[in-house]
């Protein structure tokens, strides 16, 4: 296997036993709390534990307060110079391997270039996204 694969593998395990041990630790929480304030309440108070816990984690992570459009230009910079910083020799080794992928992408550069050259940049840019 190379790498990427024991990679992916690894996340998958690494979610899975995650989402085991946090829910054991819920459950952990809800019996040590019962004979304090009973069943019912530890578990509703384990639930509204989690779900604040939750809902921070996704404050802190998502970022909503960021607009679309600036994570966009800072998604399209990104793009913009891990593309410049592509070589040739590695666009060339991606012809000679995937020969109809890069005949599509051509065709569907030349598609964005002539139907809507103003958005074309965004569109190629994407579609190198998809391609690497």
């Amino acid at each position: 296997m190379d790498v990427a694969k024991l990679r992916i593998v690894a996340s998958v395990g690494a979610a899975f036993f995650g989402f085991i041990g946090t829910s054991a630790l819920c459950v952990a929480g809800a019996l040590a709390l019962a004979p304090v304030i009973g069943l019912m309440w530890a578990t509703f108070t384990m639930a509204c534990l989690m779900l604040t816990l939750g809902c921070i984690c996704a404050v802190i992570f998502i970022k909503p307060g960021k607009s679309t459009e600036e994570e966009l230009d800072q998604f399209e910079n990104a793009t913009a110079d891990m593309l410049a910083e592509l070589p040739f020799d590695t666009i060339a080794s991606l012809v000679e391997k995937r020969p109809l992928a890069a005949a599509t992408a051509a065709l569907a550069a030349g598609y964005f270039i002539v139907s809507n050259p103003e958005q074309a940049a965004k569109g190629l840019q994407k579609l190198a996204d998809e391609l690497i």
